[in-house]
């Protein structure tokens, strides 16, 4: 593991996941009107903590230790409605609004922190 992954932590992994979050839930909003279509989302904590037991391992093929893509396509869940459409659709759109924007903030969030921990690593290697 090399000083800048040490330094990064979590965060590039962190927002990794959450890009795709924002991915899964747009196509729910634009779905929103597709007869039997079925709401979905990622369960953020799920894939972080599998993520976490490989996050110190070596990587000596890509295909050796999951990616966050990869996870994401296996943690993709269908979410469970509060009303139900008559047409089988389960995108309530102010849910997914919400979840857009938690989703969006987190993102940020990480991109920050991922941001704030570099700045200090090049702020230590110039010796300011």
């Amino acid at each position: 593991m090399s000083q800048v992954d040490r330094v990064l932590g979590i965060f590039p992994n962190a927002a990794a996941v959450q890009a795709r979050r924002l991915e899964v839930i747009s196509g729910n909003i634009a779905n929103a009107s597709t007869p039997n279509y079925r709401a979905r989302d990622i369960d953020f904590r799920d894939v972080m903590r599998e993520l976490g037991t490989h996050e110190r391992l070596a990587v000596t093929h890509p295909q050796h230790i999951e990616s966050p893509e990869q996870l994401t396509r296996d943690a993709l869940r269908y979410r469970i409605p509060l009303s139900p459409s008559r047409d089988g659709n389960t995108v309530e759109t102010h849910i997914e609004e919400a979840a857009y924007g938690d989703a969006a903030s987190r993102y940020l969030a990480a991109l920050r922190f991922a941001e704030s921990a570099l700045s200090g690593l090049r702020k230590a290697y110039r010796g300011d």
